[in-house]
């Protein structure tokens, strides 16, 4: 009768120990359990590698994982609590993410909700407790620190997810964090953890290359999502040394003695193309390039807007500060209509800060570079806070700041039109370019809609600064228009003065 030695009986203390078993009971039990079976086989004739190869195949890593879980069930009643309260919550947060996110891509009323509640659900109940659970079944081998940086830095990382599709204040602190936690903290300490592991000698290689692949690509999607620099080098860096480098690798160390290939590696080889895919769609950088052609226009339309207004403060000045004129009733007219066309301006100038102080989380006084300068704007894609703060919650958008622009805009077009009542040419300008005129555009009801919703609905924050500042350059065309009438009647007088003296 072959009975095992202590050398055997190592071995299968190894296998037991390389399978995660922590419950002590367990783990004896199933020792004792595996070596009666072996000692079984060698009495059927079988040398003691072939009898443990055999229970080896029927009893793999796995299997003895799902022992370990399914007594933990039967004995542990808080982790029988904790594993169905995990499955339950995560099944509803994931649902209401889903659903919420389809509720914003179609602008249903509602997703904000949805999207708070599911990434609380996540982040606060399911994301802990998964983590307690994996520490309990031991999924990851390593010390508290490994469970303490996921915990923290996963919750930080989930929050910072939810306050950047909701445009919060604070999202790009939360996500430099998580992503930090999880890049500079959580894949090192794995990372030792698993080349401390003796039974995984010939894979720390593979290990090292996977980790500084993850670590590439974590730091490229912070980039871009922060418009950092590189953003794009990080992505590609962390494709080619995940794709090309690890997984060829890390297969081959793996696989290179076994006839058949398991189904984990099928779902290695499926979650690293997604996340190839996710990646390289970022990497290729479409949002950027379609919100250029956005800023630009806004940009061009700031600069116009610059040159009228030193053009109509040179005229000005030159009028009312040249000796000859003595008509001083018209240099009143001209200072007025410099102080109304300027009031009309600082108007939207203090909208703009409003939007862009709500979409960015911004103090007021921190937007006057972002007004400068539309690139360094983050929200450039929010419609909430536009159309909140210009058409308000009613449904003909009339009680907004855009309702208030409209009356500004119609009694600014009304002072200068007073100015030119006898310059044809001048007056039909300022018609055209303050016209506050109600669209033909119609609603799926075929009535029209308001010349607020028209110009405002449901606007990115960079299509509602571009038209804001679309109507700051026509008040400084119309109000050159109208210093360049006034100007007709200065010169004439001066003209008069002139031949009087003469």
């Amino acid at each position: 009768m072959q009975e095992l030695t202590i050398a055997n009986i190592n071995i299968i203390i190894d296998e037991v120990n390389k399978a995660g078993i922590t419950f002590s009971h367990l783990r004896e039990e199933l020792v004792d359990h595996i070596c009666c079976n072996v000692e079984h086989e060698m009495q059927m004739g079988l040398t003691f590698e072939k009898a443990f190869e055999k229970i080896r195949n029927i009893a793999d890593n796995k299997g003895l994982r799902k022992v370990q879980e399914s007594t933990l069930l039967l004995i542990d009643k808080k982790y029988r609590i904790m594993k169905n309260t995990m499955k339950i919550i995560g099944w509803i947060s994931m649902t209401m993410i889903t659903v919420g996110a389809l509720f914003k891509i179609q602008h249903w009323p509602g997703a904000g909700i949805l999207l708070v509640l599911g990434f609380f659900l996540l982040g606060a109940l399911f994301f802990p407790s998964a983590v307690w659970v994996m520490k309990k079944e031991a999924k990851i081998k390593g010390n508290l620190f490994i469970y303490l940086v996921s915990i923290i830095g996963g919750i930080i990382f989930i929050f910072g997810i939810l306050f950047k599709i909701q445009h919060y204040p604070g999202a790009g602190i939360l996500l430099i964090v998580g992503f930090s936690s999880i890049g500079l903290l959580l894949i090192p300490a794995i990372l030792i953890s698993k080349l401390r592991d003796e039974n995984a000698k010939n894979l720390r290689s593979s290990y090292v290359i996977g980790a500084i692949a993850l670590i590439f690509y974590l730091a490229g999607d912070l980039f871009k999502i922060m418009h950092y620099p590189g953003a794009s080098i990080c992505l590609i860096i962390g494709a080619i040394g995940l794709t090309a480098i690890f997984l060829p690798f890390y297969s081959f160390k793996v696989y290179k003695n076994t006839d058949s290939i398991k189904a984990s590696f099928l779902f290695l080889c499926v979650g690293i193309l997604f996340f190839n895919m996710f990646n390289i769609l970022l990497a290729l950088n479409v949002s950027k390039d379609v919100l250029s052609y956005f800023i630009k226009p806004g940009q061009e339309l700031i600069k116009t807007t610059a040159i009228l207004e030193n053009k109509s403060n040179i005229l000005s000045a030159k009028i009312i500060n040249d000796t000859l004129v003595k008509d001083t009733l018209l240099k009143g007219e001209m200072k007025k209509v410099k102080v109304k066309s300027d009031e009309f301006c600082n108007y939207i100038d203090n909208i703009k800060t409003e939007i862009i102080s709500g979409v960015d989380g911004l103090s007021e006084n921190e937007t006057s570079n972002l007004l400068k300068n539309l690139t360094l704007i983050i929200g450039k894609d929010n419609t909430e806070i536009p159309t909140r703060v210009l058409l308000g919650e009613s449904p003909d958008g009339d009680k907004g700041k855009a309702s208030e622009l409209k009356s500004k805009m119609e009694l600014l077009k009304t002072k200068l039109l007073d100015y030119c009542k006898n310059d044809t040419t001048a007056a039909v300008i300022i018609q055209k370019t303050l016209g506050t005129e109600s669209p033909v555009n119609t609603d799926g009801n075929g009535k029209k809609v308001s010349w607020e919703l028209d110009n405002f609905y449901h606007q990115t924050t960079i299509a509602a600064i571009n038209k804001l500042s679309y109507f700051q350059r026509n008040a400084r065309i119309a109000e050159l228009e109208a210093l360049e009438s006034l100007k007709s009647y200065v010169i004439a007088d001066a003209q008069k003065v002139i031949i009087k003296n003469k």
